[in-house]
């Protein structure tokens, strides 16, 4: 991480010394927060960059403006910041949040003015988990490139459940990464409703040429906080009673914001949450095998009786 955040400081120090000509090595290195000889190195990284900076008799200026290079960043090098950002950001132990935040927002005031309109456009709209790795990279740069813009996009779409590929369009709000899949949440044409889309279910995806109105009131953050995962339903309150073996693996670990744990003598606890739909918290439980209880609500609890006894059969021995 150390030789990333140097990176930000040198970004950042040159554009204190621009608007600060007047400030010291003492001021610049308190500024920052460190040493004067690790300013001085700093500078001297900069100067072997092709950056010339000298030494003005209080402070620090450019030997000419002109010799600065011009930042312009790609719609893909712009992305790529928004969701470093984030990742940062969404990151459990906050280490580094606040800091990103901060670097994020000082270099879109560096960056030109098309740059930073996409940068703008983008954010807020894309969240990512940092677990796992994207599968369709040109199908993620065609969508977000439509959310800049807000250009309706066409696209086949295959339905897992029904097993079946029907061509969709779709307004794209935003872009999420789950578990270790990207989805887009839009308005889908079709259905007249918004609906999310795993994209690597998505194929043929272009333009449409046509244009949206990105509402006011929609947020892709508040959009699936409620969502297990990603994708939406009836929002149903639940209740799971683990074992105390399995106690501290769940202790250990945000789930969802609005989570409640209730401990037990026996070394048990109870799990709550409010969820939109139980289809991906399903496959959760599941996942923990033995010791663990639905307790509410009852058709989760014999929807999972179910599967298990399923899944039971099918690895009995024969």
């Amino acid at each position: 991480m150390s030789k990333y955040l140097r990176l930000g400081r040198l970004i950042e120090l040159m554009s204190v010394i621009k608007f600060h000509p007047d400030w010291g090595p003492k001021k610049l290195a308190g500024y920052f927060e460190i040493s004067e000889k690790r300013l001085y190195d700093d500078l001297n990284e900069l100067n072997a960059g092709g950056i010339p900076i000298v030494y003005n008799g209080k402070g620090y200026s450019y030997l000419s403006l002109a010799a600065l290079p011009h930042v312009q960043f790609t719609l893909d090098e712009a992305l790529a910041l928004v969701m470093g950002g984030t990742a940062l950001e969404q990151h459990r132990s906050q280490a580094y949040s606040q800091s990103a935040r901060s670097a994020t927002a000082k270099l879109i005031e560096l960056l030109p003015e098309e740059s930073r309109r996409m940068l703008l456009a983008l954010e807020g709209k894309v969240r990512m988990d940092p677990k796992g790795r994207s599968e369709t990279h040109l199908a993620l740069k065609i969508i977000n490139s439509a959310i800049a813009d807000k250009k309706t996009v066409g696209f086949d779409y295959f339905t897992y459940s029904r097993n079946i590929t029907s061509h969709r369009e779709a307004n794209p709000y935003g872009v999420v990464f789950r578990g270790n899949s990207w989805y887009m949440t839009g308005w889908c044409h079709t259905r007249r409703e918004i609906r999310t889309f795993r994209l690597n279910r998505i194929s043929g995806i272009a333009p449409t040429g046509a244009t949206f109105i990105y509402p006011e009131d929609f947020s892709i953050q508040e959009h699936i906080a409620k969502s297990w995962g990603v994708f939406q339903g009836e929002e149903t309150d639940v209740e799971i009673k683990f074992s105390k073996e399995l106690a501290p693996l769940i202790e250990e670990h945000q789930w969802q914001p609005d989570q409640k744990i209730v401990k037990h003598k026996d070394g048990t606890i109870t799990f709550s949450t409010r969820v939109k739909g139980t289809l991906e918290i399903r496959r959760w439980i599941l996942s923990w095998g033995e010791g663990v209880r639905v307790l509410r609500p009852e058709s989760l609890r014999n929807d999972i009786a179910r599967h298990a006894a399923a899944l039971a059969r099918a690895n009995a021995k024969k």
